[in-house]
C-alpha cells in the first residue's frame, strides 16, 4: 500500500485495502501493522474526502495505543505523541465531517 500511495494511485490503494482483513489485524502482536495500515487508510480517506472514515481510522489508532500493555506502548509510542495527535485528529475530523447519525454517535463517544 505504501508504494501505491507514493505513486498517488488511490484506486489501487482501495483495491489493496480490501484484500487485508481488519479482523485479522485485531490479533495480538499485530498492533504495529494495524497502526501502519490505518495510517495508510487515513491518507486514502483524506484524498477521497471521506472525513468520517478518517475519523474512525484515527479512533482505531488511538484505541490500539490505549489498550496496548505498557511494554508494547513504550515500543510503539515512547513519548505518547502519536496517542495525543491521533485523538486530536479524531476530534477534528468528526467535527468537520458531514452531519448524519454516524457523526452523532462519534460525538457521543468523545463526550464520554
Amino acid at each position: 500500500m505504501k508504494l501505491v500511495l507514493m505513486r498517488r494511485d488511490f484506486v489501487r490503494c482501495q483495491i489493496l485495502s480490501r484484500k487485508i482483513s481488519k479482523r485479522h489485524l485485531d490479533s495480538k502482536g499485530l498492533e504495529k501493522f494495524k497502526i501502519e495500515y490505518f495510517g495508510f487508510m487515513i491518507t486514502y480517506y483524506v484524498h477521497e474526502k471521506m472525513t468520517l472514515l478518517a475519523a474512525k481510522a484515527y479512533q482505531t489508532i488511538y484505541d490500539t495505543l490505549n489498550k496496548a500493555d505498557d511494554e508494547l506502548k513504550a515500543k510503539l509510542d515512547p513519548e505518547s505523541k502519536e496517542t495525543t495527535s491521533s485523538f486530536q485528529n479524531f476530534v477534528i475530523y468528526v467535527l468537520t465531517g458531514p452531519y448524519d447519525n454516524e457523526k452523532v454517535d462519534l460525538l457521543n463517544i468523545i463526550v464520554k
